[in-house]
């Protein structure tokens, strides 16, 4: 069915508007300063994606789940898309309050490999793998939201790359220049393996091989600090005041056709 995706009664995405995400609220009644109207509407539009999935994220599903009314999904967020978005930061919110300071003091690459197995298990039985599973599906067809969602996983690469620049002082010259890879290309790929693996073991339904690659993650970290030197303590790594992407000021033209 085709409808105007600026219409606040279909059950379109809608688009981008200028008003949105975390920030822009200035409670403090969730990480991430959600509070209110607003955070009941995040938490069900996270509530919906986890079960119906991207495609079934209508206004009308996220008003259902969270039992308001669907008007004030835009007159809080703009457009449904803009609630998708503020769910993410809300995750993204709360992991780093549960973990930053874990990762911000972690000496080791053991005690980064079994944090990491940590949040896999947490990430699994909050649904969070599926609530950004299903964004990312989002936007391989919809580029201006997969923009968006990128930016939402990049302030975790630049996490790990930080870490990894510390641990790469203590490893010596000749070992250092095995790997030439920069810290930043191979913060990259960490966190892109770990979003891989994590959504590939939901889509398989079987999470055995996931948690035995995190088992070997555990043990190469083991050996890896038999080549380091003695640890001394690390400079914290400083965790940025908040990994949520600023909202979108951008508002986009409306485009002909919405999802039913």
């Amino acid at each position: 069915m085709d409808t105007n995706l600026n219409d606040q009664s279909d059950g379109g995405h809608g688009r981008f508007g200028s008003d949105g995400g975390l920030g822009s609220d200035g409670g403090m009644g969730a990480p991430g300063g959600l509070s209110g109207t607003k955070l009941q509407i995040v938490e069900a539009a996270l509530e919906t994606l986890k079960v119906n999935g991207f495609a079934g994220a209508s206004a009308r599903a996220i008003a259902h789940a969270g039992g308001f009314n669907q008007a004030l999904i835009f007159y809080h967020f703009g457009s449904v898309q803009n609630a998708l978005l503020a769910s993410l930061d809300l995750i993204s919110a709360r992991r780093l309050a549960e973990y930053g300071p874990a990762f911000e003091t972690a000496q080791t690459p053991t005690e980064l490999a079994r944090l990491a197995r940590v949040i896999y298990d947490e990430d699994r039985e909050r649904g969070y793998v599926t609530a950004l599973g299903e964004m990312v599906s989002g936007g391989v067809s919809d580029p201006l939201l997969g923009a968006e969602v990128a930016a939402r996983i990049e302030p975790w690469i630049e996490m790990v790359e930080r870490k990894l620049e510390q641990f790469s002082e203590r490893v010596p010259l000749p070992l250092r220049a095995l790997v030439p890879m920069p810290a930043k290309d191979l913060a990259f790929g960490i966190v892109s393996a770990y979003f891989g693996v994590d959504m590939l073991s939901h889509m398989q339904r079987d999470h055995t091989r996931a948690e035995s690659l995190l088992d070997l993650a555990d043990r190469l970290a083991t050996l890896l600090e038999t080549v380091l030197p003695p640890t001394t303590i690390l400079p914290a790594t400083t965790v940025p005041p908040s990994t949520t992407a600023p909202p979108s000021t951008t508002v986009l033209p409306p485009t002909p056709e919405a999802r039913a």
